[in-house]
């Protein structure tokens, strides 16, 4: 039953579907064994590229050739075989093969039966994939199992090391975060060490490093349980590290005008006198709604097109910006999948109508705070230059936050590779 439901899952991603949305939708994430399919299912759709390397090898047709049903199980077979210890091989074949059986037939089932046997013989060595030394793009495209057009893209835009360096860092399992809201984050720390969600030492660590405002939570800690115990959001430390660069004035009014789900319109509102959170879809404000509620903020939603912000000024406007989401792909493994060259230029241009209209509200004197967790330049510093040629009365106004997160023009900069946390890029400017 477990792996029919992974199965079914990784056919409604490959149909176009978030696998995040696909998750919660499922149950999955309700049932006993959450933990074990969530693993298979993330780690399947994430090495996707490097089990689709393994299969080709085994199958005399091209895995994207085969029925998706087909697909899909040998895939979750051989990540089960490769990457996951506690399934024995025997186990992984035969569960794999009787599940193929019940859907896609006797035939289907026999080539399951063939292909999973001799990767347990065989097994995946690094040498049966192109070498590092030799054609990098084709081991950051296989064994890394990134899309050919990014892996190009990233190592035109960050070296071979770097490119390198960032592909291994999305591959790795993201940790889950905590940013208390309205209570010091050594008190939150205390809580859940209690509570058994997050270590001691940990915590501890976090609440007294004097740049975090986060807590990391225990591996398999259930996230539920950590935001009943402290008022708070689930968040990123890159995303944590934009709200402290908003740094609005206590006391203001701040607009934050692509703001589903909500976790950086929680997070402000601890400092803020008000917030006001718009966003296009009333579906997705719904969360945000549930979020303020839960923890008393003083947030309002209004569903409203960022091109056209639903009031006339604010002290500080956030824009978190509609973008590819390339600094979040080890948190979010189909995007890279998803995601098309093409679409760059396309957020681009909806990035830029959005800082028109969100500049329009902006006061003398305030403050417009343009957010992405993408690492394309497109949609981040040249984007900023594009504003600032057009905008000639805004400013860049660096925030106090480590220097290690601010690029030369005190924009915030956060890297997978180099950070251990998502992506993110933030240009807090001033209109004078």
């Amino acid at each position: 039953m477990t792996r029919r439901l992974a199965q079914s899952l990784l056919l409604e991603v490959e149909a176009g579907r978030r696998l995040d949305v696909a998750w919660e939708a499922s149950g999955a994430a309700s049932t006993r064994e959450r933990g074990w399919i969530r693993k298979l299912v993330y780690g399947t759709v994430r090495l996707q590229g490097r089990l689709d390397h393994v299969l080709a090898r085994f199958t005399s047709r091209a895995p994207g050739e085969l029925d998706p049903g087909v697909r899909a199980v040998l895939r979750m077979g051989a990540y089960q075989i490769l990457e996951m210890d506690a399934v024995p091989a025997y186990a992984a074949v035969s569960e794999s093969v009787a599940l193929v059986k019940a859907g896609e037939g006797r035939a289907a089932a026999g080539l399951v039966n063939a292909v999973l046997r001799r990767i347990a013989r065989e097994g995946a060595p690094e040498s049966s994939f192109p070498s590092p030394d030799n054609d990098l793009e084709g081991y950051l495209t296989s064994w890394g199992s990134h899309p050919a057009w990014l892996v190009r893209r990233w190592l035109g835009n960050f070296g071979p090391s770097e490119a390198r360096a960032l592909v291994e860092a999305n591959n790795r399992e993201p940790e889950i975060c905590l940013r208390p809201i309205g209570v010091p984050v050594a008190r939150a720390a205390r809580v859940l060490a209690e509570a058994g969600l997050c270590d001691p030492l940990e915590g501890a660590a976090s609440a007294g490093s004097g740049e975090a405002s986060w807590i990391r939570l225990l591996r398999g800690a259930d996230p539920g349980a950590a935001l009943a115990a402290v008022p708070a959001v689930i968040q990123d430390p890159a995303a944590s590290l934009v709200t402290d660069y908003v740094s609005p004035p206590a006391g203001s009014l701040v607009a934050d005008l692509c703001a589903a789900p909500g976790g950086k319109a929680l997070a402000l509102s601890a400092r803020a006198g008000r917030v006001v959170a718009a966003d296009r879809s009333a579906l997705r404000l719904a969360r945000v709604v549930e979020g303020a509620r839960r923890i008393g903020a003083p947030v309002r939603a209004i569903a409203a097109d960022a091109r056209f912000p639903p009031l006339r000024t604010a002290d500080v406007v956030l824009v978190d910006a509609p973008c590819s989401g390339t600094g979040t792909i080890r948190r979010h493994p189909d995007a890279r999948w998803r995601l098309r060259e093409g679409d760059i230029g396309k957020l681009a241009e909806v990035q830029r109508a959005i800082l028109r209209g969100a500049a329009s509200v902006v006061p003398r004197g305030g403050l417009l705070v343009y957010a992405t967790c993408a690492l394309e330049p497109e949609e981040n510093r040249s984007q900023v230059k594009q504003f600032l040629a057009r905008h000639p009365d805004f400013r860049i106004d660096p925030a106090d936050i480590p220097d290690r997160f601010l690029d030369a023009r005190g924009c915030l900069s956060v890297l997978p590779q180099e950070s251990g946390f998502d992506g993110a890029y933030a240009a807090r400017l001033r209109r004078t």
